[in-house]
């Protein structure tokens, strides 16, 4: 799974996660909803890959 965070020196109210990972896999989604994280979208990649896009108020 490869994640991505938000760049440094961005502001704003929100904080922006993007991971790649497997489609079919809840893992993900627990782990990050667990965290606070609210997932908006989701974009299917070749094969079972897919880029999750996640989102959360500023802490």
């Amino acid at each position: 799974m490869k994640v991505r965070n938000q760049p440094q020196g961005v502001q704003g109210t929100w904080e922006y996660l993007v991971i790649t990972g497997e489609a079919e896999s809840p893992e993900p989604l627990a782990e990050y909803g667990a965290q606070g994280w609210e997932l908006v979208a989701v974009v299917r990649e070749f094969g079972t890959r897919a880029t999750f896009y996640f989102k959360r108020r500023r802490q």
